[in-house]
Formats: C-alpha cells, sequence, structure tokens
C-alpha cells in the first residue's frame, strides 16, 4: 500500500476545481484512457494581461492524478504565463507535500497538461510542438524525448525511476534496455554541463573543460561592445555570461547560447545548433533557469528569461 500524505488526501477526496470552464481559451489534453490515465486542462487567460485567470481540469485516473491536477491548478490560478511555465512536475509534488515514487508520472502528466494548453493558447499543436521521437516502450506509447527530458530534468538513474515517472517499462520489459541506454547518454550531457552522477565517477570527455570563473575572455570583451549599454552595465551581466560560458563549454555538438539583450528584468537569449528546438531547446533554457539561480544565490522568480 502506497503511503499518501495527508495533503494528497485532501486534494484527491476533496478535489479543487474539477470543473468544465465554458470560455475557458486554452485547453490541454494528455494521457490515454487507454493506458489508465488522461487528463484535460482548461485555462482562461486574460489575452491582454497572459494572467491566468481561471484553471480546471478533468482527469481519468488514480487518486494521485487527481490530487496532481487537482494542485496544478491551485499553484496556477493567477499566475502569468511566463510564471506557469517555471512550474516543474517536482514542484507539483512537492506542493503535495510528496507523491510516492511509483505515482511520479500524475505530476508528469500535470506539467504536461501545462504545456499543451499552453501551446493551444497560443494557436499551436502540442503533438506537432513536443515530438515525442522514437518510441521506446510500446506497452505505454512511450517516446524517446520524454524519458530524455524526465531523466534530465529529475536527474533519474535507474529504469524503476523511468518507469515511476513515465510509465515506460512497465510492461512487458522489453525495453529496459534501451531506457537504460538512453539514461547514460542523458547523464554523459549533465556531466558535461557539471552534475555529478550518484554513484558514478566523471565520465572523461577529451577537450571538454567546465568553466567556473566569472572573468571574461578577450573574446567575449570584444563581443560585449556590439551590445547595448544597458545590457552590458545590468547587474545581471556577469552571472548571466558566467553561466553563458560554463555552458557553452559542455556543449560537443557545436550548440551555441549568445546573449542579446537584457532590459530591466528580462533576459533574451539567442540559441543555435541543436538545441535551438524542440525538447533540446526546453530543456537547455530551464537549466540555464536553473545555474543562473545557482550562481545569483536565489531561485530565479521575478526574471524573464526567452530564447
Amino acid at each position: 500500500m502506497w503511503d499518501y500524505t495527508d495533503k494528497v488526501k485532501d486534494h484527491f477526496l476533496h478535489p479543487r476545481n474539477a470543473r468544465v470552464i465554458e470560455d475557458a481559451n486554452a485547453v490541454g489534453d494528455v494521457g490515454s484512457i487507454i493506458c489508465g490515465d488522461a487528463l484535460r486542462l482548461m485555462l482562461k487567460i486574460n489575452p491582454t494581461t497572459d494572467i491566468i485567470e481561471d484553471a480546471a481540469f478533468q482527469t481519468y485516473g488514480c487518486g494521485s492524478a487527481i490530487a496532481s491536477s487537482s494542485a496544478l491548478t491551485e499553484m496556477i490560478k493567477g499566475k502569468s504565463l511566463a510564471e506557469a511555465e517555471k512550474i516543474t512536475n517536482q514542484e507539483i509534488a512537492d506542493y503535495l507535500g510528496g507523491l510516492p515514487p511509483e505515482k511520479m508520472h500524475c505530476s508528469v502528466m500535470g506539467r504536461e497538461a501545462l504545456d499543451a494548453a499552453i501551446a493551444n493558447y497560443h494557436g499551436q499543436s502540442y503533438e506537432n510542438s513536443h515530438d515525442d521521437g522514437e518510441i521506446v516502450c510500446h506497452c505505454f506509447g512511450v517516446g524517446i524525448n520524454k524519458i530524455k527530458k524526465v531523466v534530465w530534468e529529475n536527474h533519474l538513474t535507474t529504469v524503476e525511476e523511468v518507469t515511476n515517472y513515465t510509465k515506460a517499462g512497465g510492461g512487458c520489459q522489453s525495453c529496459h534496455m534501451r531506457i537504460e541506454e538512453i539514461i547514460d547518454e542523458v547523464w554523459v550531457d549533465l556531466e558535461r554541463c557539471g552534475v555529478p552522477r550518484p554513484g558514478f565517477a566523471p565520465t572523461p570527455i577529451a577537450g571538454i573543460k567546465i568553466a567556473t570563473t566569472t572573468e571574461r575572455s578577450g573574446q567575449e570583451a570584444s563581443g560585449a561592445a556590439t551590445m547595448d549599454s544597458a545590457t552590458e552595465h545590468s547587474k545581471y551581466y556577469v552571472p548571466v555570461s558566467a553561466v553563458i560560458k560554463e555552458l557553452n563549454a559542455g556543449f560537443s555538438d557545436g550548440s551555441q547560447i549568445e546573449l542579446t539583450q537584457i532590459a530591466d528584468k528580462t533576459i533574451q537569449l539567442k540559441f543555435s545548433g541543436n538545441i535551438a528546438a524542440g525538447m533540446m531547446h526546453d530543456m537547455t533554457l530551464n537549466f540555464f533557469t536553473t545555474k543562473l539561480g545557482e550562481a545569483l544565490g536565489e531561485e530565479v522568480k521575478d526574471l524573464t528569461i526567452k530564447a
């Protein structure tokens, strides 16, 4: 029997916002009734301010799925889209006081529903903008990009953890070897970005050195002349430049991040290479935000980071 927190039980027995928003202007549908969980997230977004004025859901699934959906709607109401986009599946679980490991996929489903709703609000198809890639687990229809994303964002290290977060590998288990390969592939990139893999010696990477200094090189100093004065004199310029330098040093595929402008509390970046689109774009932007928070010594809440 799983050990549920009192808050999970409360949101399951007394779900918030379990209803239909008739005039919703953003709807996200994820999951599959065939696979056991499905969620429809409905948002009413003010088109002038991009503030989420109302949020509601309909879900088919277990108690954790209902609780996670209920928690998500409470977390995003009153937030701007930029603020809501920063919410992670782990934050949904934390809001509930934690979820059993086997039920973490419910928080992931909530986060995907938010992505789908935001895509719908912008007139985009979630399926087209978030290609799941090669299907790895045919039992539950889980693609490689979804597995890579949860491994990257949650620093997963085992097939069992991937199953808990995505259901992949929870059926016939024929995909377990492929999932292990994907985990290893993602951790090579995480190590390049300075994240140590628990229980493993760092993977030696020839010619890659992670920069830890905030000192600007001559090349960076000359490039700064092309930036506007407000950007160069912003208090965020040095930490942002340091994080960019660190991440660029870790890319082995030619991908690059460039700082184009800092205007008040908005940081505009330019991605090139494999990180410029799709899942890698979102993962890199999330990782940049995390690293910048570490550099600033505080959680990045009031900054808007665009790429």
